[in-house]
């Protein structure tokens, strides 16, 4: 049979986007291209992995491989009511920020606990940003909408938080000396930063971990994005516990050194807009279809051939005991039960493998949760 011949007039078909993992961490421009641009993971078919076979020194491994194995380690993220709404309040800011080019508030994002969510919604609302002016300008890798940063594990000079801007931006920071050692190329990034950032119409940063900065980071880190703000009229949502009170301290001290005020007209403190993001409270008559919500999106995802549509909300009760409410602990938990369940051929998450799972992650089990098992 003849191979089949491309017409020379169309165009090449593009490369297909590499894998999130490949590409590096959402911190890289790449890796939050890709990220934005992966289209949706099918769910593979529900075939039942063959019997193991102790002779066959590749039957494990490729169990482990096995296609329904590699899709539970990796169940997504949901958006819980928090998270949804945040996305609404949020995109109603960078309205207001995109179509009247006003220079955008410092938004916080914080919770009462860890684990709850808050990077999960930092990364949705840079990502549904980009995702608009992409639907509205095309794909266009000339502009770049939205920077993603962590704070930087010093970030005690502008200098450094400049680095890690030049890190999104794909920069190589260093080059070899005389001795093959790593030699940072120049102290400062923030004027050729700001330049790029200004001609690829840069209009939101992400800034993750502000719970990180020291008190004596606050004043330079606020003052280096509050002229970050005045060059490119954007918009900077904080994502880290405690981001709100962080936020309004800097904002709030530094204003009596620029404004004299009498006793008779204090300062009223400098307003925060904020994105809470806590735990999931579990199902009562005050909260009766959070928790349960958060289960049914997890439950239509799972891949099990004895999997009964709805039967984790059958186990809500010990899934709240064993998570706390918290999505950091329930996902992994989730998504370590299927896995053991495909592997052992139970096909359906019961107690004993929540119970094997929680184990394996050093969650509460049966014998730490007060006999709810």
């Amino acid at each position: 049979m003849k191979a089949p011949v491309r017409d020379p007039q169309s165009p090449p078909a593009p490369p297909a986007p590499p894998a999130p993992d490949l590409a590096g961490p959402p911190t890289t421009l790449l890796g939050w291209r890709t990220r934005l641009r992966q289209p949706p993971f099918q769910p593979p078919p529900l075939v039942p992995l063959p019997p193991q076979d102790p002779s066959c020194a590749d039957s494990e491994e490729a169990r482990e491989n096995d296609p329904r194995v590699r899709y539970h380690a990796d169940l997504g993220l949901i958006e819980t009511t928090d998270i949804e709404r945040g996305l609404h309040l949020a995109r109603r800011m960078l309205r207001r920020n995109g179509e009247r080019r006003q220079i955008g508030p410092h938004v916080a994002i914080d919770s009462d606990y860890r684990g709850t969510g808050k990077r999960t919604l930092l990364h949705h609302i840079g990502m549904g940003h980009q995702g608009r002016r992409e639907k509205l300008h095309g794909i266009d890798d000339t502009r770049i909408p939205v920077v993603c940063i962590n704070a930087p594990p010093t970030p005690g000079t502008p200098a450094d938080w400049s680095a890690a801007l030049a890190t999104f931006l794909g920069w190589d920071l260093y080059r070899a000396d005389t001795d093959s050692r790593p030699v940072q190329r120049m102290k400062d990034f923030t004027g050729p930063a700001v330049h790029v950032m200004r001609t690829h119409h840069v209009e939101v940063c992400l800034v993750d971990g502000v719970d990180r900065l020291r008190t004596e980071d606050l004043q330079p880190t606020f003052d280096f994005f509050d002229y970050l703000a005045d060059e490119l009229s954007l918009t900077i949502f904080w994502s880290g516990i405690g981001s709100s009170d962080i936020l309004r301290e800097a904002r709030t001290t530094r204003i009596p050194a620029l404004r004299r005020t009498s006793d008779a007209t204090p300062l009223r403190q400098r307003p925060v807009p904020t994105l809470w993001v806590n735990r999931l409270p579990p199902r009562c008559p005050e909260h009766p279809d959070e928790w349960p919500r958060a289960l049914a999106s997890f439950d239509g995802r799972l891949q099990l051939c004895h999997h009964r549509p709805g039967s984790l909300l059958e186990l809500d009760e010990e899934l709240y005991e064993i998570t706390d409410g918290l999505m950091e602990n329930l996902t992994p938990l989730l998504s370590m039960a299927a896995q053991i369940a495909i592997l052992d051929g139970t096909e359906a998450v019961t107690p004993e493998v929540l119970h094997d799972a929680a184990r394996y992650l050093d969650l509460p089990g049966k014998d730490d949760t007060n006999g709810a098992w």
